[in-house]
């Protein structure tokens, strides 16, 4: 499973109401197990039971697939095994760049099956953003943003409120998703820089959004503004508690020359 299918998946879990109303044409109830008895075990991308009872199955593609109007066949048939007597509404949601080319439908001899086939460029941005859930706000970066740089400051805004770890996870998912939003990389570059937000040392060692060559010079500034954002940290770890540049150095995980040089600077 690649990195954006489990961002994806990870994003769903919690629930965006705004995200699945929009979707399904009602309000979530309560999240459902995604796995389904089978000799091989699936597990659908999201699951969910709506207000009315009904069951509402997502199927999440960033590629077109030209099997999958019998993928989801074979998940229709294993949810209603699991939930029988209920209604199931099922949907595939494509998020790739390319244009859309999959069928919605199976039409055979003695067989007749379909689903809602959709691309997330249907669904309104505004609608997404205006929600009180920021995992809703964080997939409208998927539908067609007509206000990249609006778009950017205020979901960077909102993400800086957070505490750190938090803050660093919403980071991650949104970098991620921009992976196949590719034409939004330099607006994202534009605002990020505006803003007192840094990535931890991991993100930006390891994640592709930093060695594509589209944020060049980026890398630098983010890291430097996370050097700036530490020295605080520094001079009071130095006068409160007492520690050595090397002992905060390895606390923080910053360069021991840069905690050096912050600590002879507050001795001027």
């Amino acid at each position: 499973m690649g990195k954006i299918d489990i961002t994806l998946r990870d994003i769903i879990q919690e629930i965006p109401p705004k995200f699945v109303q929009l979707l399904s044409g009602k309000k979530a109830k309560k999240l459902l197990d995604t796995s389904l008895p089978e000799v091989k075990e699936r597990r659908a991308d999201f699951l969910v039971e709506l207000e009315d009872g009904s069951i509402f199955h997502l199927e999440l593609q960033t590629q077109n697939d030209k099997n999958m109007p019998y993928r989801m066949l074979e998940y229709f048939v294993l949810i209603s095994s699991k939930y029988p007597n209920r209604n199931i509404k099922q949907m595939v949601l494509y998020v790739g760049e390319k244009p859309l080319k999959m069928k919605d439908s199976i039409k055979i001899e003695n067989l007749s099956y379909s689903y809602k086939l959709m691309d997330i460029r249907e669904i309104s941005c505004e609608e997404l953003f205006k929600s009180n859930s920021l995992t809703d706000k964080i997939l409208a970066v998927l539908c067609d943003i007509r206000n990249p740089e609006k778009y950017f400051r205020e979901i960077l805004t909102e993400l800086y409120k957070l505490p750190e770890r938090e803050r660093r996870d919403y980071l991650k998912k949104l970098l991620n998703l921009l992976t196949i939003r590719s034409k939004l990389v330099e607006e994202f570059k534009i605002e990020v820089k505006k803003m007192p937000i840094t990535f931890d040392r991991e993100t930006i060692e390891n994640h592709p959004f930093f060695k594509d060559g589209k944020v060049e010079g980026l890398k630098e500034g983010l890291e430097k503004g996370k050097l700036e954002a530490k020295r605080e940290d520094v001079i009071k770890l130095h006068k409160k508690l007492k520690m050595n540049a090397k002992e905060i150095a390895e606390v923080l995980e910053l360069p021991l020359e840069f905690v050096e040089k912050v600590i002879n600077e507050d001795k001027i």
